[in-house]
């Protein structure tokens, strides 16, 4: 992605990127007080139309913990992300969810077993040998036992149960794409920024210098008679803008890389790398297959219809309520012949029966009206979320063409405000313009330059919003 702020007369050639934590010559002349560069001035002072800004200046106080590619940057920030390990968490839980519900097909199974101690006497006759009577003092008593129980009829809730969970996967599912896309375009958005952020510090080194340049034209012309003191004043006020729109690009910029170490995982500042080209304006699909995919396949649309669908299973899970269950249960116990009181006799159990509550305080009413007022609220959320998909691809189509095009009118843009300093400059040396003129000339290149790199990064942004609308590369 190409954020060099010049404009080059023929078609522009591709800078190469140094290490950004350097602390160049070129960097150092840019600071206050120091002389104009000359290895990319022209005679009449100011930088020729074929050279772009120089990519490599930024403040040296920087030090980079790493130095990533966009690639890098993306990879590391899903790896790093919170919102992209919750998003995980709720695939998990869905496919644990999915598994309980077709765990109800299957019976349960109960083992248990017990020792039961008591120092309370229990009367128990037994015949002797010798065929008289004793009484006896059973002190303990012990069991084992396996039961198991099943529903025989639920009124389809195991059904609707399975049909549940199996959309609430398939939500998380579709939630978890949609969330790599958004984190993804988090990673390329602060990505973009440090480059913004680099090419408005590069802007800003140049204002000034192009400052005190013509602060040297206002002393030079003073000096012999022909300019005002006027002359000097507003050019050391130009001077001393310059420098504070500097330190307000290095404060921003320091900003993005920090900002940027932290969501790629680094503790430090994170730089860029890469090719600094301009992706081509031609998308890979048409527009009326961007928006087609938008309203029908976008990772946020599939997360609104399914959620829906779970919503409409979970209604029907909760009207089964009013239908009672039957459940069988059955068992067998293990146990000593014991006479001891609450000890469990030993053989089979079998029981079929059924429990239904007449009343239980509104309590069924209340959890069928709040799934059916989630259900609604799903539905109205799904369809509406079509329509945003819809007006948001529209918008995000216009949005690519046009700051594309505000591309090319920002980089005409420089190359006039370019030439018109260069002839300014040239005219108030030779006593022709006043430097009001020159004044207003170097705002406007400055501004053109600035302008400029905030057009290419809302181009960026823009065909990346619309990348993660419709969930693919374009």
């Amino acid at each position: 992605m190409l954020w060099v702020c010049g404009v080059l007369a023929a078609p522009m050639a591709p800078l190469a990127l140094g290490a950004q934590g350097g602390s160049d010559s070129a960097a150092r002349a840019g600071q206050a007080g120091a002389a104009p560069r000359t290895d990319s001035t022209s005679a009449s002072g100011l930088r020729p139309l074929t050279s772009g800004y120089d990519t490599t200046r930024t403040d040296s106080s920087v030090r980079y913990a790493a130095v990533m590619g966009i690639d890098e940057v993306v990879s590391a920030t899903l790896r790093n992300s919170p919102a992209m390990a919750q998003a995980s968490g709720a695939v998990r839980t869905g496919q644990s969810g999915e598994r309980v519900a077709y765990g109800e097909l299957l019976p349960s199974l109960t083992l248990n077993s017990g020792v039961f101690q008591s120092d309370q006497h229990t009367l128990e006759l037994t015949t002797t040998t010798a065929g008289g009577t004793a009484i006896a003092y059973p002190a303990q008593s012990y069991s084992a036992g396996l039961a198991a129980s099943y529903d025989v009829f639920t009124g389809g809730r195991r059904a609707a149960d399975i049909t549940a969970a199996r959309a609430n996967t398939r939500s998380a599912d579709a939630g978890l794409i949609e969330q790599r896309y958004a984190v993804q375009l988090t990673a390329r958005q602060a990505f973009y920024q440090v480059r913004r952020s680099r090419e408005l510090v590069a802007v800003s080194l140049d204002r000034v210098a192009t400052a005190d340049r013509a602060l040297q034209y206002a002393d030079t012309r003073m000096r012999r008679g022909t300019a005002t003191r006027a002359d000097v004043l507003l050019a050391r006020l130009n001077l001393t803008t310059a420098h504070q729109q500097l330190i307000a690009a290095r404060d921003t910029f320091t900003t993005s890389v920090y900002g940027l170490g932290r969501l790629v995982g680094v503790d430090g500042a994170v730089g860029t790398r890469g090719n600094d080209s301009l992706p081509s304006a031609t998308l890979a699909l048409g527009d009326s297959a961007l928006i087609d995919l938008a309203v029908h396949g976008s990772p946020g649309v599939r997360t609104a219809d399914e959620l829906a669908r779970a919503t409409n299973a979970t209604v029907r899970s909760t009207q089964t309520q009013y239908v009672p269950d039957i459940r069988l249960t059955g068992g067998y116990n293990l146990a000593n012949s014991s006479a001891a009181f609450g000890s469990i006799r030993p053989g089979w159990l079998i029981e079929l029966g059924t429990s239904y509550p007449l009343f239980n305080g509104f309590q069924r009413e209340d959890d069928v009206t709040r799934a059916s007022a989630t259900a609604h609220t799903a539905r109205v959320v799904a369809t509406d979320e079509r329509r945003f998909a819809r007006a948001e691809a529209e918008r995000l189509l216009a949005s690519v063409r046009f700051t594309r095009e505000n591309v090319d009118e920002s980089e005409e843009a420089v190359r006039v405000s370019q030439e018109d300093l260069r002839v300014v400059s040239v005219r108030y040396q030779n006593g022709v313009d006043t430097f009001l003129d020159l004044s207003t000339a170097q705002l406007a290149e400055a501004q053109a330059g600035v302008d400029l790199v905030s057009a290419r990064y809302n181009y960026l942004i823009a065909r990346a919003t619309l990348e993660a609308l419709v969930g693919r590369d374009l």
